[in-house]
């Protein structure tokens, strides 16, 4: 499979809970192939995608629905609501087109909801590319003005986002690695989250051997393992809501690195400004490795 592939079949596999279930359904809804009155159709190349948006339809409206598949080497599978009437349903669930707004507020209603209704929103429109390629996400939106509104939506979650025309469509589009690790773990693919950040730190840390001119080859990889540790327990702190409870300096120490992953400890210090010894701001790193191992394990 493609790591797109990869990335939706991870975010297939999360628990919906009840109340997040509809923001989903509409994400999916809003950014398919094709939503109104005339026609309503979902068209994917991951299977694990076409079955969550059956199940759910069938689940929350039961609305059953067949997936058909073509395509030739690479398949293609579709949903289509036939019945005017599940439509008409569907539409109105929503209350699509009483808005002036192409995205109703009211579903949205706090970060869970809006989390599963991106999370909704990139698998029936979004794309990925190889990040062994230069990663780059990609949502292709057939609306300018719905374009518009999603892009706010992500900005207000601190997620950065382009813009461009193609054809007649719209993608809203990330390329900074930052953003598209944001995004990713916004959404709940944690391990794809965590997968980026550990190829940006070696990439980084490798691309800027100069500054590890007078380090032997271990104490670079010594150097590259401890920041990946480091910023996988940061990761999980701030997803779990721990990091915001913990004392200012160890929230700092875990800032400083989150930014600057292929900085040693030494380089660190110096960036803080904070007159912190090299042996300070490696204990408190060291303290937030053993929380995340301490609470990893409940």
């Amino acid at each position: 499979m493609s790591f797109s592939s990869d990335v939706k079949t991870e975010l297939c596999e999360l628990k919906t809970p009840k109340q997040t279930k509809m923001p989903l359904i509409y994400g999916f809804l809003l950014f398919s192939r094709a939503f109104s009155l005339k026609g309503i159709k979902l068209q994917t190349e991951t299977e694990a995608v076409a079955n969550l948006f059956s199940k759910l339809l069938n689940e929350v409206y039961d609305i059953p629905c067949e997936i058909i598949t073509g395509g030739g080497k690479r398949k293609v599978y579709r949903i289509e609501i036939l019945s005017e009437a599940d439509r008409l349903r569907l539409l109105a669930s929503v209350d699509f087109g009483i808005y002036e707004e192409k995205i109703n507020p009211e579903i949205l209603e706090n970060d869970m909801s809006a989390a599963s209704f991106v999370r909704g929103a990139f698998l029936s429109c979004g794309q990925i590319s190889d990040p062994k390629k230069g990663c780059r996400i990609d949502f292709l939106i057939r609306d300018k003005a719905l374009a518009e509104e999603f892009r706010a939506i992500l900005k207000k979650h601190y997620i950065e986002t382009n813009i461009s025309a193609r054809q007649n469509n719209f993608v809203v589009y990330i390329k900074r690695n930052e953003m598209i690790t944001n995004l990713l773990a916004f959404m709940g693919a944690s391990l794809r989250s965590l997968e980026l950040i550990e190829m940006s730190i070696i990439s980084s840390v490798r691309n800027n051997m100069n500054r590890a001119a007078n380090c032997d080859n271990a104490n670079l990889d010594r150097m590259v393992e401890a920041s990946i540790k480091q910023r996988k327990a940061i990761d999980f702190l701030q997803s779990r809501g721990i990091l915001q409870t913990l004392d200012k300096s160890l929230v700092d120490a875990a800032n400083l690195r989150w930014q600057n992953p292929d900085m040693s400890i030494k380089e660190l210090c110096e960036k803080s400004g904070d007159n912190i010894s090299v042996s300070g701001l490696s204990h408190r790193l060291k303290r937030l490795v053993g929380l995340y191992e301490e609470k990893s394990k409940n």
